[in-house]
C-alpha cells in the first residue's frame, strides 16, 4: 500500500513537471497574444524561491517533534485550570515550530486525553501563527514593514484567546470527538511513529539503570530519525500543491492588476478587501510557515489590514484543516469552530483597520 502511494506521488510529480515545461516553452507564443505569461512565471519562480526554504524548515522541525517528542509529554504538562491552561497553550505555541496541518492531530489527542477544550482550542489557533518559524518567515517577507510581524502575532494571540473563551463560556453539549479515531500519531495515519509507549518507558528505565545496550539505543534513535524523515516527506507532499496554487494566484493577481488595486475594489473599501483576503486564505489552504511570502505578493493590491486577515485566518481555518478536523470531530463542532474563527478574525481585523487609519 505504501509503495503504491509513493509511486502515484512520483507519477503526479512527473506529470506536473512535464506540464510546467510545456507552459514555459509556450510562454513566448502566449505573450504574443497580449497575456503576460512570462511575467507571471517569473513571479512564481521568485515567490517559490522565497517560500520553499521556510516550508522545508517547517516540515523538518514538525517531523522532529512528531518523532522525538513522546506522545504523553504535552498532555501531562498541561494544567487543568482555565487561565493557566490558556497560558501554557500560548507558551507551547511559541515553543513548537509546527504548521497548522501538524497541530490538528495534536489538538485531537489533547482533547481525547482530557485537556480542557478551551485550552486545547487556544493551542490549535495560536500555535501555527506565533511559532518561531512563522515569525521568522513573516519578518523575512516584509523587511520594509517589520511591525507587521508583531501585528500578526498580537492579533493571533488575541483571536486565539477569544475563540478559546467562547468555548469556555458556551461549552459543547455533546461529545465532540468521533468514535474510533486514530489520534495516536501526529499525522493521524495508520503508520505509527515511534513515540513513547510502555515498551519505550521500559527501555528508558533500562537506560537509567545501565542495563540497556548501546545497540538497542542506537537502533531506537535511528528509527526515530527515519520516522522524522517520513513525517517531513508526507507533510511536504501534502502541503506543496496548496502552496503552488497560492503562489500562482499571488503572482497572477500582482501582474494582471498592477501596482494599484482595481477601481471596483477601491470603491467598496476596507470591508470587501478583508473579506476577499480571508476567503482566499480559506480556499488556498497554504502552510503557515510560508504564507507570509505569498501575502507579500498581494501587498501592492490589498491594504495591510486585509493582509492581516489573510495571515491570521488561514493558519486557523482553511479547507485542509476543515477536512482534517472533520475526520476526527463532529460536524457540529467543526462548523462552530470555523464560523467562530471567521467572525472573530473579521471583527478583530476591522477593529485594527479602524485603529490604524
Amino acid at each position: 500500500m505504501i509503495r503504491a502511494r509513493h509511486q502515484l506521488t512520483f507519477q503526479g510529480f512527473l506529470v506536473a513537471a512535464l506540464l510546467t515545461a510545456a507552459v514555459i516553452t509556450a510562454s513566448p507564443l502566449i505573450d504574443a497574444t497580449g497575456f503576460p505569461l512570462t511575467a507571471i512565471l517569473r513571479g512564481i519562480v521568485g515567490l517559490l524561491a522565497q517560500a520553499f526554504p521556510f516550508l522545508l524548515i517547517g516540515v523538518l522541525v514538525s517531523g522532529a517533534i512528531a518523532a522525538f517528542l513522546t506522545r504523553d509529554f504535552i498532555e501531562r504538562r498541561f494544567p487543568k485550570s482555565l487561565g493557566a491552561g490558556m497560558a501554557v497553550s500560548l507558551a507551547a505555541g511559541f515553543a513548537m515550530p509546527v504548521c497548522d496541518c501538524a497541530t490538528v492531530p495534536v489538538f485531537a489527542r489533547m482533547v481525547r486525553k482530557g485537556i480542557p477544550l478551551p485550552s486545547a482550542v487556544v493551542f490549535l489557533c495560536a500555535a501555527p501563527i506565533i511559532n518561531p518559524v512563522v515569525i521568522w518567515s513573516t519578518w523575512f517577507a516584509f523587511p520594509d514593514r517589520p511591525v507587521l510581524t508583531f501585528e500578526r502575532v498580537g492579533l493571533g494571540i488575541l483571536v486565539s484567546l477569544v475563540i478559546g473563551m467562547s468555548f469556555a463560556l458556551f461549552p459543547p453539549r455533546a461529545d465532540i470527538l468521533r468514535s474510533g479515531i486514530d489520534s495516536a500519531g501526529m499525522h493521524g495515519n495508520s503508520r505509527r511513529s515511534p513515540d513513547c509507549t510502555d515498551d519505550c518507558a521500559a527501555d528508558r528505565t533500562a537506560i537509567d539503570t545501565g542495563t540497556a545496550t548501546n545497540t538497542g539505543t542506537d537502533t531506537r534513535v535511528m528509527a526515530r530519525i527515519v520516522a522524522m524523515l517520513r513525517h517531513a516527506h508526507d507533510d511536504l507532499f501534502r502541503v506543496v500543491p496548496y502552496m503552488l496554487v497560492g503562489i500562482v494566484l499571488a503572482s497572477s493577481i500582482r501582474v494582471l492588476w498592477g501596482a494599484n488595486p482595481p477601481a471596483w475594489l477601491t470603491s467598496h473599501g476596507m470591508t470587501l478587501s478583508i473579506l476577499l483576503m480571508m476567503g482566499l486564505a480559506f480556499l488556498s489552504s497554504l502552510c503557515s510557515t510560508s504564507d507570509a511570502v505569498i501575502a507579500r505578493g498581494f501587498s501592492t493590491v490589498f491594504p495591510m489590514p486585509a493582509l492581516l486577515g489573510f495571515l491570521v485566518l488561514g493558519p486557523i481555518m482553511d479547507v485542509k484543516n476543515v477536512l482534517m478536523l472533520s475526520s476526527m470531530f463532529s460536524q457540529r463542532f467543526v462548523v462552530r469552530l470555523a464560523v467562530t474563527a471567521a467572525v472573530v478574525v473579521f471583527v478583530a481585523t476591522m477593529l485594527f483597520a479602524g485603529v490604524v487609519r
